[in-house]
C-alpha cells in the first residue's frame, strides 16, 4: 500500500496536468502527454481548459453519458486542479468547453483510443482455443443529433415512412473475447458497408488469432486475405451454399471443396477456383435450424462440438456492442435512441473515442477486480461497476493523496462483489416488445 501511494504522489509531484485520479491506473497519464505531442497539440499555451483537461473531459463524457456539460463540470468542481485553475465558484461555461473540444480535435483522442487498447489487450488475459486467442469481428450503427453538418457527413438509412429519423454512423470493432476489450475499429458514413470496413481491420489483426464471424462476414476475399495473413477463422454459412464433400470426418463434420464466385476471382487473380475447408453442421438442444460452419482448423484432434461450443462465444461480441449502446449511453428505449450529443461530424469522432475508451478503462477495471476474487470478468456486472466507478471519480478528486490507494482498492472490491449467475446456453431471439408507432412523422431540422 505504502508503495502505491508513492506512485500517487509522484503522479502529482511530476505534472501539474489534470488527472482523473480513478483512471489514472488504468490510463497512463504519460500516454495523455503522448497523445498530445504525437497530435501536435504539446506546448501550446495554457488556457482555462487547457488540451490535457480536453482530453480528460472527453473520456469523462464517455462514462458519463447523461450528464451535461454544465453538471460534469460541477463535478468535477473543487478537486486540487480546479481550485488551482478556475476562479473560485465559477466554472467553465458551456460554449467554452464546446470551443476546447474544437481545438483539441479527434486526433489526439484516436492516438490515445489506440495506445490504450493495444496495451490493455495485451495485458489482459484472454480466451485461448489450442494456442489461438479467440477475437470476434461485427458491425453496428450508432445514432447521431440531427443537424445539417451530421446527415451531410453521415446520412440516414431509409425508411418505408418518409426519412429516418437520425443520422447515423456505422462501425465495425475487432473484440478481443476472453477479455470482452474493444481491441480496433474502424467506422464510417452510414452506406459504407461492414465488409469494406471489415477489410481495414486485417492488418489490425493478429496474425496467430482465431476470428469468430457471423455468416453476413462470409466474403471470401475477406476470409482468403485473412487466412493469409496468418488468423484462422470459424464463420457460419448461409444456407444458400452448398460445398461439394470430400470427406467426411464424423457425424456434422467433413473437409468440403467450395467453389468461389467468378466475381472474386475477376478482381483477385491470386484466389483460386476452389477452396477446401472443414465444415461443422450441428443442431443447438432446443433449436429447430442446423447451424453449418467453414474454418481453417483442420486438424482432427480439435473436435466437432469444441468448434460448435467455441462459435457461441461470439454472443460475446454482441454483450459488448448491447452494453455500449445500453448500458453505457442509456439507449434503452425509441425515446432514448441517439448515442451520440455532439452536433457536428468532427465532435461526433471525437466522442465515439471516448465512448471507446470509457468502454475499455470500465473492462479493465473489471478485470483488475476478477483477479482478486478468483473469478472470470465475464461474471461480474457491468453495470455495476460503471456506476462504482462514477462515484469514486467525483470521489477521488477531492482525496488527498495519501487516501487515494484505500480507495482505489475499495473501488475494486466493490467491482468484484457485484457478481452475475452463470447464463449456459442463453438465447436472445430476434424480437421487440413494442412495436413502431403509428404517430404521424416528427420532422427535424432539415426540412422535408
Amino acid at each position: 500500500m505504502k508503495r502505491i501511494g508513492e506512485e500517487w504522489a509522484a503522479l502529482e509531484l511530476e505534472s501539474a496536468d489534470f488527472v482523473v485520479e480513478a483512471l489514472a491506473k488504468e490510463l497512463s497519464p504519460q500516454w495523455i502527454t503522448q497523445a498530445l505531442r504525437e497530435a501536435a497539440r504539446a506546448g501550446r499555451r495554457r488556457r482555462l481548459l487547457p488540451d490535457d483537461f480536453t482530453l480528460w473531459f472527453t473520456v469523462l463524457l464517455g462514462l458519463f453519458r447523461r450528464v451535461s456539460y454544465a453538471n460534469l463540470l460541477e463535478k468535477l468542481d473543487g478537486s486540487w486542479w480546479t481550485d488551482v485553475h478556475w476562479s473560485p465558484h465559477k466554472p467553465p461555461t458551456t460554449s467554452a468547453v464546446t470551443r476546447a473540444r474544437d481545438r483539441l480535435g479527434a486526433k489526439p483522442v484516436r492516438h490515445l483510443w489506440q495506445r490504450s487498447s493495444g496495451e490493455w489487450v495485451h495485458s489482459s488475459p484472454g480466451l485461448v482455443f489450442h494456442g489461438r486467442r479467440v477475437k470476434a469481428l461485427d458491425g453496428s450503427t450508432f445514432k447521431t443529433p440531427d443537424t445539417l453538418e451530421n446527415d451531410k457527413r453521415f446520412g440516414r438509412p431509409g425508411a418505408s415512412r418518409g426519412r429516418a429519423a437520425y443520422p447515423q454512423m456505422r462501425a465495425v470493432l475487432l473484440v478481443d473475447i476472453g477479455a470482452r476489450l474493444i481491441e480496433a475499429e474502424r467506422h464510417a458514413p452510414y452506406h459504407t458497408g461492414e465488409l469494406q470496413l471489415a477489410r481495414e481491420l486485417l492488418r489490425e489483426m493478429a496474425a496467430d488469432c482465431l476470428m469468430l464471424l457471423d455468416r453476413h462476414f462470409l466474403a471470401y476475399d475477406l476470409l482468403w486475405d485473412m487466412h493469409a495473413h496468418g488468423a484462422d477463422f470459424l464463420v457460419r454459412v448461409p444456407d444458400n451454399i452448398k460445398p461439394r464433400l470430400l470427406r467426411r470426418l464424423g457425424p456434422g463434420d467433413a473437409i468440403v471443396e467450395v467453389k468461389i464466385p467468378h466475381h472474386y476471382r475477376r478482381e483477385r487473380p491470386d484466389m483460386p477456383r476452389t477452396w477446401v475447408l472443414r465444415m461443422i453442421s450441428y443442431r443447438p438442444a432446443g433449436g429447430k435450424q442446423t447451424i453449418r460452419l467453414f474454418t481453417t482448423l483442420t486438424d482432427q484432434s480439435i473436435t466437432r462440438d469444441e468448434l460448435a461450443a467455441l462459435y457461441h462465444e461470439r454472443w460475446e461480441e454482441e454483450t459488448v456492442i448491447d452494453e455500449i449502446k445500453t448500458h453505457l449511453c442509456g439507449c434503452q428505449t425509441v425515446n432514448q435512441a441517439v448515442v451520440f450529443r455532439s452536433r457536428t461530424p468532427l465532435r461526433v469522432e471525437q466522442e465515439w473515442y471516448g465512448i471507446l475508451l470509457a468502454y475499455n478503462a470500465v473492462r479493465k477495471l473489471m478485470s483488475s477486480a476478477s483477479s482478486a476474487v478468483k473469478l472470470c470478468p465475464c461474471r461480474l456486472s457491468f453495470t455495476a461497476a460503471v456506476e462504482r466507478l462514477r462515484e469514486a471519480t467525483y470521489e477521488m478528486m477531492r482525496l488527498p493523496t495519501r487516501r487515494l490507494p484505500a480507495r482505489y482498492a475499495r473501488l475494486l472490491r466493490q467491482i468484484g462483489r457485484a457478481t452475475v449467475p452463470e447464463r449456459p446456453g442463453r438465447k436472445n431471439p430476434r424480437a421487440v416488445k413494442i412495436k413502431m408507432s403509428k404517430f404521424p412523422l416528427k420532422r427535424g431540422r432539415r426540412a422535408a
